[in-house]
């Protein structure tokens, strides 16, 4: 975004210094200054300013806190961002009336404030609005929207400005209906759908919430009463909505990166004291502020011992607390050096104790810190979550069960993407199941070509829904045996994971009886647990090395074998007679079965085998595997054994 000194100046006591000095400052502790382009009799700072920060400096007041803080300079506010702001004469007139506003969807528009102003006449800007926004680029239209451009370049907060001769009725905050159409100022024509936020009257679509206004409703050069709209949306939806109608905007730049409620407030009344400066006549309506839910101070809690241990420094409290003010952050101190901060409004960014680290290095310098590298071994830092994962782990390895990963993303679920990978790959699971039952039934397909008669299978993962992302613990198991067989077999392994854990109650959920699939929270399950204090290597991270080999793009057949032999032949010996018969394609040789009985007198042993034959060049065929079959029962019946 392009800055003019002229206009960050207007919000700092103290002089600026030369624009070198502007420049080295914000690239060393806050922002990239791509461009000084020096006008007349000023300069304009083109400033790249990344998401995280979008919040607060995509406006000049914002921009002029941050060099204050950098520079150690006094910051100035605006006195227009308040009612009480006096100027030509008595504005407020209890006559003028007060719009009626609604919101429709409190998550999707936050706050909605709005205000009529009559007797305003459309003209042309004064000269020093005109050449402010010329210097970032911007076209002036007349006096009114042009002051609603300024209040947005000053404060961060997009406006809007109706000719009240096209509001009928109330000012609705709400998603369109079906088959709705708008016609934007730059003659778009839109066709709307019901997941796109708008700003309606009672009769008709007034403009894209957060984007762009309607052609009919905006202001005319014979507009002479006007409506002001202060709002704030979800982030979400004008972001979905600009990338909808290919429209963007800078009204959508900021509100897609999200403000705070209070820009709301600030907002209105710094663009209805700049037009009362404009027009001298004008008469202003009684506020309306429609706020259902209201912002409470955001205070983090955090020690000079983790600001230092982050950063890897030995501030003090003096140092500490200076860099504080300097960001203007109220603070209460405990004498443990424990601060309790109350985060300005508009520092979104800010949340966490490491957010406030970062501020104290950048304001203090970069160039002040000693690099150290982590101390860390190969086993990394301690992580609770893993910690408890791997003794699970350990224990379903132990049991003989394979770990999967399956897709994040499917065609079930409570969160959509915004783009879908695929037609069913459009949502984020809220469950492991499906995915598990998928890969079960892919493992029980290629049971024989893996020598496999038990499919146990487990997965650790992710699940998401509208308030939380958490992670899920799934068991999946059939021998085959009858339901109540595995269902004892997942009481016992139930039985095992709260030994192991040391928990005295474990909730799941039952995903499928055949094959027995159960999905236990495993966040919700070790939440009361301890912190680890120690590193235990699990046992499966010495496990012998596996290898892999390409797998054939074609399919297998599988061919079984049952004979009786003698008492004294063994299984060794028959899989090594059909290994010399030497059939390259055929990739196993499996004993399945076994049994013994005795028939007048002589002993018997019953094998059964399977053998499973697949070409990494073409797809066998039965009359295929039939003709490779015969060397081996010739082989077999040539021992004397008896096939089945």
């Amino acid at each position: 975004m392009k800055y003019l000194k002229s206009w960050l100046q207007d919000y700092i006591v103290d002089t600026l210094p030369e624009n070198e000095v502007i420049a080295e400052a914000l690239n060393k502790k806050a922002f990239e200054v791509e461009d000084i382009i020096c006008i007349i009799g000023d300069t304009v700072f083109d400033i790249k300013v990344l998401p995280n920060r979008a919040h607060d400096a995509l406006g000049h007041r914002g921009m002029a806190r941050e060099i204050c803080a950098d520079l150690g300079y006094t910051f100035k506010d605006d006195k227009r961002i308040t009612k009480n702001y006096k100027v030509n004469g008595t504005f407020y007139d209890t006559t003028v009336e007060t719009p009626h506003v609604v919101i429709g969807d409190e998550k999707a528009c936050t706050r909605f404030m709005s205000m009529r102003i009559d007797n305003v006449s459309v003209s042309e800007s004064p000269k020093w609005l005109k050449d402010r926004l010329a210097a970032l680029d911007k076209r002036s239209i007349n006096n009114i929207v042009d002051a609603t451009n300024y209040v947005q370049f000053s404060l961060n907060k997009p406006m809007h400005a109706y000719d009240a001769r096209s509001v009928q009725g109330a000012i609705t905050a709400r998603f369109a209906r079906a088959q709705e159409t708008l016609t934007t100022l730059d003659d778009k024509e839109l066709k709307l759908t019901t997941k796109t936020l708008v700003i309606a009257d009672d009769e008709k679509v007034l403009g894209l919430a957060g984007v762009k206004g309607g052609k009919f409703s905006g202001v005319m050069s014979d507009t002479t009463s006007i409506i002001l709209e202060s709002a704030n949306f979800m982030p979400t939806l004008i972001r979905t909505t600009a990338q909808e109608y290919d429209i963007r905007t800078d009204a959508s730049k900021r509100f897609e990166n999200g403000i705070t409620n209070s820009l709301v407030e600030e907002g209105l009344y710094m663009t209805a004291n700049i037009i009362k400066e404009l027009c001298a006549e004008a008469k202003a309506s009684d506020v309306v502020d429609v706020y259902p839910k209201h912002d409470e101070p955001f205070v983090l809690r955090v020690a000079r011992n983790d600001i230092n241990a982050v950063l890897g420094t030995e501030y003090t409290d003096k140092a500490i607390q200076e860099t504080f003010s300097r960001l203007s952050f109220t603070f209460t101190v405990a004498a443990d050096g424990v601060y309790d901060i109350v985060v300005p409004v508009e520092r979104l960014d800010i949340r966490i104790k490491e957010d406030i680290a970062e501020e104290v290095g950048r304001i203090i310098g970069y160039d002040a810190l000693t690099p150290v590298l982590p101390q860390l071994t190969r086993r990394g830092l301690l992580n609770k979550r893993m910690h408890y994962e791997n003794k699970v782990r350990e224990l379903l390895i132990a049991q003989g069960f394979s770990e999967i990963m399956t897709y994040t993303f499917g065609d079930e679920g409570e969160v959509n993407l915004v783009k879908g990978l695929a037609d069913d790959k459009e949502k984020l699971r809220k469950s492991l199941g499906k995915g598990v039952l998928t890969s079960f039934s892919l493992n029980l397909h290629n049971a024989p070509l893996l020598g496999q008669n038990i499919i146990k299978l487990f997965e650790i993962g992710n699940v998401f829904t509208h308030d939380k992302e958490s992670r899920h613990l799934a068991i999946a198991l059939d021998d085959g045996a009858k339901k109540s067989s595995f269902v004892e077999q997942a009481d016992m392994l139930l039985a095992s994971i709260k030994r192991t854990l040391n928990v005295t109650s474990l909730e799941y959920a039952t995903v499928s009886t055949k094959p027995y699939v159960i999905e236990i929270d495993f966040d919700t399950l070790i939440a009361s647990l301890p912190e680890p204090r120690t590193y235990e290597t699990p046992s499966f991270a010495s496990l012998p090395v596996v290898t892999y080999t390409s797998v054939s793009p074609y399919p297998f057949i599988a061919r079984d074998i049952a004979m009786w032999v003698s008492d004294s032949t063994t299984w060794e010996s028959i899989r090594t007679l059909c290994t010399q018969v030497g059939n390259a394609l055929v990739t196993r040789i499996d004993l399945f079965d076994t049994f013994e009985k005795s028939v007048e007198g002589i002993k018997k042993t019953s094998y059964a085998f399977r053998l499973v034959f697949q070409s990494k060049e073409k797809t066998l065929t039965d009359e295929d595997v039939n003709t490779m079959m015969e060397p081996y029962y010739q082989a077999l019946k040539a021992k004397g054994y008896e096939i089945r």
